[in-house]
């Protein structure tokens, strides 16, 4: 489930479900086939999920991101008729699974999640200074140009428009005709929230986005570390009963000189004598026969 060629294949059948999906808006004669190979995909997502499920078993639910796909797969089993049938438009969450396909875009998701409690901060603060200066635009401006400042609520949407640059010289054109010093509330206010708040948002992501990274190379490292260790270890036992093979074979050796120069004793013979071996007639009577001869 974890091997490289499986994340590549449903790698690109998901990226193949994302073609369909977008061919099929054209329509025309192909849509039959269209439809065809998205129930194939359907059902190779369905094996994925049995595979997965045998695989894993209880630490398949561990995993937010297998609810995800869990999810989605469930989504798309739903019938095109039914009560349920509008929950059929969900279907196109499937092209989402490429996130989890790729391991850098799962990081990316995880990283602005994490972010959400230090953007938080900032965007309140950021609500804050559009708030204040809504009020103040209000007050200084909604008589003379009532079609940008008439009340809370179109002021506050000017202050956004502002805040993004977008038709930013219109409005201070129209205020300015009226209020030529009015160029100083809307630079000090651009300045403020375009350039400092949402800069600020983007560094708590950024920030996020490095510990995340961190994190994950930390993990990898941890894991590759964890397999050179198994490597040594296997590595260890193969030399140490190498060696005690060799310590075996050498005491063996150290045995075998002396077991070969000892001499085994001599087996009775049928004279009686223990080892002496008969005279030979060759070898002629010994030195007392010989006397006794004489004599």
């Amino acid at each position: 489930m974890e091997s490289r060629w499986f994340s590549n294949t449903m790698f690109v059948v998901i990226l193949g479900n994302a073609v369909i999906l977008g061919w099929a808006t054209y329509g025309g004669a192909a849509l039959p086939y269209l439809r065809i190979a998205e129930r194939v995909i359907i059902g190779v997502f369905v094996i994925e999920m049995a595979l997965k499920l045998y695989a894993w078993r209880g630490k398949f639910w561990k995993d937010s991101w297998n609810w995800f796909d869990f999810g989605v797969v469930v989504i798309s089993l739903i019938p095109a008729v039914g009560p349920f049938a509008v929950l059929r438009i969900l279907r196109v969450l499937r092209i989402l699974r490429l996130i989890t396909a790729v391991p850098q875009m799962r990081q990316i998701i995880g990283a602005l999640f994490k972010a959400v409690p230090g953007m938080g901060t900032v965007i309140g603060l950021l609500f804050i200074v559009i708030y204040v200066s809504a009020i103040l635009g209000q007050q200084m401006f909604g008589e003379d140009v009532p079609e940008f400042f008439g009340d809370l609520g179109t002021t506050l949407y000017t202050m956004f428009l502002l805040m993004t640059t977008e038709n930013w010289p219109d409005v201070s054109d129209a205020v300015l005709e009226q209020h030529p010093y009015a160029w100083i509330f809307f630079v000090l206010y651009i300045v403020l929230t375009a350039f400092i708040m949402l800069n600020l948002v983007i560094g708590v992501i950024v920030t996020a986005m490095e510990q995340e990274y961190s994190e994950g190379r930390w993990e990898e490292d941890q894991e590759l570390e964890l397999v050179q260790h198994n490597q040594v270890m296997l590595k260890l036992e193969e030399l140490t009963a190498q060696v005690q093979d060799l310590q075996g074979r050498i005491q063996a050796q150290d045995r075998a000189p002396h077991a070969d120069h000892s001499v085994p004793p001599a087996a009775p013979s049928a004279n009686g004598t223990h080892g002496v071996p008969p005279l030979s007639s060759a070898e002629g009577p010994g030195p007392e026969t010989e006397s006794r001869e004489v004599d």
